[in-house]
């Protein structure tokens, strides 16, 4: 089974109401999961957010391009352009 980046930040979470440091949080991580494991730094990142109250494990909303493009509409579309 593969971990999402919700499911990693959710261990993290734990690990950080565990009262562990980033670096043992990341070597326990590390010992289970492998190179599948986030990094120090992401892992350090987070702590720093959960310090300072994040409530959401969520990604936040961005501005700029959409991460993808691909919707029905947009396939139907070009789809319509193709055959014209």
């Amino acid at each position: 089974m593969e971990l999402n980046k919700r499911d990693f930040r959710t261990i993290i979470f734990y690990n950080f109401k565990r009262g562990l440091s980033t670096q043992e949080c990341h070597g326990e991580m590390e010992s289970v999961f492998g190179t599948e494991c986030p990094t120090l730094r992401t892992i350090q990142n987070w702590f720093r957010e959960f310090r300072f109250g994040r409530q959401t494990l969520d990604d936040e909303d961005r501005d700029g391009r959409p991460a993808t493009a691909v919707t029905p509409e947009n396939v139907e579309t070009v789809r319509q352009l193709i055959e014209e």
